[in-house]
């Protein structure tokens, strides 16, 4: 019997040792497979890396995931990247459409005129992003290249892009960025502009923290397991504010809520404003805002100077704020928490941009009038921001026919 036991002993360690070297293979057959094959890396993915349109980015603090079903290879929301476009359109969300991609303006705009357009749009991109992406856009050899600020959220994106490259702060008056740097040290902008409602979280993404984060991030074989093992299937239940319901949404709204969101029936129209929320991201009185405006105005100049020096036609398309198209239509605004100061503080910076585009040649395309004047609502009935499929054809039409016109 002593004499078994070393063999035992060496048999044990043997199959252990066979055992590591098969997971270690595994692991790197996983590693190498996830880098070549999107298919592998998306099963190897949890559910809300998939669901989610971005990643984290040095350089543009975000980038499109390549991860999603609806995004190309270099995360942008194509079918795929191609050669050469006829078109291509930088922006936001407002741009990278809604949850459905057969309703982006950009695709029916494609659909409608027959020219290839590429969409490089992304989530909470602002004109800063816009302009370090141009030179992708450009490598794409479009006639037109397009870029569409929004009013609602981009002078806030613009200022972030600006404080992580200090070189893009140049054109600014240093006074302005002492100011903004000195307030946002105490207050970081991330913080003074949260949402003061919280809509669209479905709770899926699990916080983690220490070694399971590194784990869950770099092991290959974790994430395999994790694919693998049963899940619920249940869908959860959608939040009220985003239920494209007016009845729904508007029952929805606490007494807190009441504070910064208001329900409105005007004229035909009807739709859940946040008008107070909107208020802050374009109260330029706050240094860090109008840093932000001022570098969306010279991030927009540079990009239609680069633009036609490469002989392509540029457009800027201005998305207003859904506050300010329903403005004219309301008839007791003071009973909407900050909407009569978001529409005279969004005036004031559309006529202010406006202004020096138009100084500069540049071609603008303001949206305001057009959806004010829309047959149909262009907005969804709850508390969503953003056009609707009414909207976002609306859009797709007005841009074909100034494409038509030179």
């Amino acid at each position: 019997m002593l004499r078994q036991r070393p063999r035992s002993v060496v048999a044990v360690v043997a199959v252990a040792v066979l055992v590591v070297g098969a997971l270690v293979v595994t692991e790197v057959i996983l590693q190498v497979a996830s880098r070549v094959s999107r298919d592998v890396a998306r099963l190897l993915a949890a559910p809300w890396e998939i669901a989610s349109p971005l990643v984290p980015d040095e350089r543009l603090i975000q980038r499109g995931s390549p991860l999603r079903f609806d995004h190309d290879a270099a995360g942008y929301r194509n079918d795929r990247r191609p050669a050469r476009a006829d078109v291509v359109t930088l922006g936001d969300s407002m741009t990278y459409g809604p949850v459905d991609p057969r309703e982006v303006w950009p695709r029916i705009l494609s659909g409608a005129t027959g020219r290839a357009t590429y969409n490089m749009a992304l989530p909470s991109y602002g004109p800063v992003q816009s302009l370090l992406q141009l030179d992708d856009a450009l490598s794409l050899r479009p006639q037109v290249v397009i870029v569409a600020p929004y009013f609602g959220n981009d002078l806030f994106d613009s200022f972030l892009m600006i404080r992580r490259h200090p070189t893009l702060q140049v054109a600014l008056p240093s006074d302005l960025m002492r100011q903004a740097s000195d307030l946002d040290r105490r207050q970081p902008l991330e913080q003074d502009v949260a949402s003061p409602f919280t809509v669209g979280v479905d709770g899926t993404e699990q916080q983690v923290t220490g070694l399971r984060r590194w784990v869950s991030t770099h092991v290959q074989l974790f994430k395999l397991a994790r694919a693998l093992k049963p899940r619920a299937t249940g869908v959860p239940r959608p939040d009220p504010l985003l239920s494209r319901n007016f009845a729904s949404a508007a029952a929805a709204l606490t007494a807190e809520r009441r504070e910064s969101l208001s329900p409105v029936e005007a004229r035909g129209w009807r739709t859940i404003l946040s008008g107070r929320y909107r208020l802050r991201a374009v109260d330029d009185r706050d240094p860090r805002i109008r840093a932000g405006f001022l570098a969306m105005c010279t991030a927009l100049e540079e990009m239609a100077a680069r633009t036609r020096a490469a002989g392509a036609r540029f457009i800027v398309v201005l998305f207003p704020t859904k506050e300010s198209v329903f403005w004219p239509r309301i008839s007791d605004p003071d009973r909407h928490p900050g909407l009569r100061e978001i529409v005279a503080n969004e005036d004031r910076l559309r006529a202010e941009l406006t202004g020096r585009l138009r100084t500069h040649g540049v071609e603008v395309l303001d949206l305001l009038e057009i959806f004010r004047g829309a047959a149909e609502q262009p907005y969804h009935e709850d508390v969503d921001g953003h056009p609707n499929g009414a909207g976002y054809r609306l859009v797709a039409a007005v841009v074909a026919a100034r494409l038509a016109v030179r």
